[in-house]
């Protein structure tokens, strides 16, 4: 069962386009470096599954175990 993905984005567009979701680091830094039309200009990061951005602490996790209740 994947718990994390790797996010591979577009740095510069407005809204970080995301260009790949892999399950592991090296599939998404691959992508990331044969990604010619956006030549330093992209990204790639782990999101654990169940994450979301949260302006309060940055962050929230979610799933089975999980002691976040909002």
């Amino acid at each position: 069962m994947v718990k994390v993905v790797w996010i591979v984005q577009h740095d510069e567009s407005p809204h970080n386009t995301i260009l790949g979701v892999f399950a592991t680091q090296d599939e998404a830094q691959s992508f990331a470096e044969g990604v010619e039309e956006f030549k330093d200009a992209v990204l790639y990061a782990r999101y654990d599954i169940g994450y979301r951005c949260d302006r309060g602490p940055g962050h929230v996790t979610f799933g089975p175990g999980s002691t976040n209740t909002d």
